[in-house]
């Protein structure tokens, strides 16, 4: 036996004694210290259970292979493979010791040995969101399923259960959902863990997760080579070592929606009526706001016509002129509201969608034993995480509307992020990178009109990088200050503004986007704002192949 044999085997000995309860035999520290690695592979089915984020092995199995590698003193190494059949092949060859994960029972791999339970799962089906549940259905309303490539005994349980289904196979997850989206099969076939992390990733709103195809769940394990007994019961002391509470926590990580046996819609249905019934209120401020811009032009005319005329009259005239220039401010905040509404949907979505299911599926853990002291703790705790971020959502959107009476102190970076951060999912879904960067200041203003001068010149932006259909979008914010004043500029890449544009950007009624019914107001209504209302000053510019737009405002010394 040559030193550094000799030395593995005193170091493996002694990992021994100190997990009496894993490896207790003098077989398995021989078998062990002769292995020196043990080699898997997993089936590359994709997330949440396997795949690859930045070259690295990622998901739920390799999760439960890492615990189950702290309880064995040798390291494993994983064999990529392009299939499931190329993984079996190797267990088979045993060209790899771990064949990972394979049904407990029946298991059709008649070479391999399962190990001790792993995992508890059930076989789902997903449907449009508008499909009835399983309980409402016959055998016949089934016709059109499509599965995975390869997944054999999902086929086999299907085909058992619902004799009339046509099979559709599918290559990849992405496929089979996308087939159902488009209405060209009736479901897709799966795992509930799979179609619980596609569904909320990519078809939130589009599909669910109709039921449980199975009432008792099927069981997965490690396959093991039948040959191989010793390390067999290596694994299985392994997997006793685990608490089931850590595999818990592994899976509720990466899966935050739950199976549904029967959607309740009323919530929903309550929660669109409010929007809808803003929505209609702030396209009535938006008609009546169009009407009253026709008849400040029409008033504009008559002041040219009474310029000859009597000061009394030009006196009258002026100060009709002031009162709708007020009406107009208030008024275009109200037209921005269809916009706000559309950026809090986007916002509220998807943690409504799973709250509702958290609370749906607590019956159902209830039932299966899962809840305990830690459970509840957990649950609570991420399910008053997605109401806080409700709540603040709300707080940012009342703020916004609030009525500025006076002058007051406020953070310039604090006021822009509350109206960036309702802006945020609506830029992200379109592709847009939003940064802010900079120290922040202290001004005297109206915060509200700030806010909206602040959406204005975002909105403008966005609307310019969707409409010439700019490759990596972004748009950038910017803070910097010198001794007495602020500076805010507001930088995008949607392409500049030509010279016949920019000399007009700044006129009343002027508007690049008759089509999708501009106004005109928008940047004229912000200049007005920053510089007759704040006292600074607000210029366009085109630099780089985008505009940048300046923002200058005096900082307040009690900083």
């Amino acid at each position: 036996m040559t030193v550094k044999q000799s030395f593995l085997f005193f170091i493996i000995t002694v990992f021994l004694h100190g997990h009496e309860n894993i490896i207790t035999i003098q077989d398995e520290a021989e078998y062990l210290k002769k292995k020196q690695e043990i080699t898997l592979c997993f089936s590359p089915k994709g997330l949440p259970l396997f795949g690859y984020i930045d070259k690295k092995n990622v998901g739920i199995l390799p999760e439960i292979m890492s615990l189950i590698e702290k309880k064995i003193p040798i390291p494993m190494r994983y064999i990529p493979v392009k299939t499931w059949k190329e993984c079996i092949g190797l267990s088979k060859e045993k060209k790899v010791d771990i064949a990972a994960m394979i049904i407990t029972a029946p298991n059709r791999h008649k070479h391999l040995k399962p190990s001790k339970k792993i995992l508890e799962g059930f076989i789902g089906i997903a449907t449009k969101m508008n499909e009835s549940p399983f309980y409402e259905m016959d055998n016949q309303a089934l016709k059109k399923v499509s599965f995975l490539k390869g997944q054999i005994s999902v086929k086999q349980y299907m085909k058992q259960k619902f004799p009339n289904l046509v099979f559709v196979t599918v290559d990849s997850i992405q496929e089979g959902l996308q087939l159902v989206a488009e209405g060209k099969v009736f479901g897709y076939v799966d795992d509930t863990y799979t179609l619980a992390y596609h569904i909320l990733n990519l078809y939130s709103n589009e599909l669910k997760i109709m039921g449980r195809v199975n009432k008792t769940p099927l069981t997965a394990s490690i396959g093991v080579h039948k040959d191989d007994v010793i390390l067999l019961n290596i694994v299985n002391k392994a997997i006793d070592e685990i608490e089931a509470q850590e595999i818990r926590n592994i899976i509720h990580d990466w899966i935050a929606v739950r199976v549904e046996n029967a959607f309740d819609y009323t919530l929903l249905i309550q929660i669109v009526s409010v929007f809808l019934i803003v929505l209609f209120v702030s396209l009535y401020w938006v008609r009546k706001l169009l009407r009253e811009v026709n008849k400040r032009q029409v008033a504009e005319k008559e002041l040219r016509w009474f310029n000859d005329n009597l000061e009394k009259e030009i006196f009258s005239k002026i100060q009709e002129i002031h009162y709708k220039d007020a009406m107009l401010l208030e008024k275009t905040k109200l037209a921005a509201m269809g916009e706000m509404i559309g950026s809090i949907a986007h916002q509220w979505r998807r943690p409504l969608s799973t709250l509702h299911i958290n609370v749906e599926m607590l019956e159902e853990d209830y039932k299966e034993q899962k809840i305990d002291k830690d459970f509840l703790k957990q649950f609570i705790k991420k399910n008053s995480e997605i109401i806080q971020y409700m709540s603040q959502t709300i707080d940012d959107f009342q703020n916004f509307y609030k009525i500025d009476k006076e002058k007051r102190l406020f953070d310039v970076m604090d006021k822009i992020k509350s109206v960036s951060d309702l802006k945020l999912n609506q830029l992200e879904e379109n592709g847009i990178t939003m940064t802010k960067e900079g120290e922040s200041f202290t001004v005297l203003g109206y915060p509200s009109e700030f806010q909206q001068v602040i959406l204005s010149l975002i909105s403008n932006a966005k609307d310019a990088i969707l409409d010439n259909k700019i490759n990596n979008p972004s748009i950038k914010i910017v803070l910097f200050t010198d001794d007495s004043k602020g500076y805010i500029k507001i930088i995008d890449n949607a392409g500049g503004i030509d010279d016949e544009t920019l000399d007009k950007v700044f006129e009343p009624y002027f508007t690049t986007k008759e089509q999708n019914g501009g106004t005109g107001l928008g940047l004229y209504i912000s200049k007005m704002i920053i510089e007759k209302n704040m006292g600074g000053r607000l210029i366009i510019s085109s630099k780089d192949g985008g505009s940048e737009v300046l923002i200058t405002l005096a900082k307040e010394k009690h900083e």
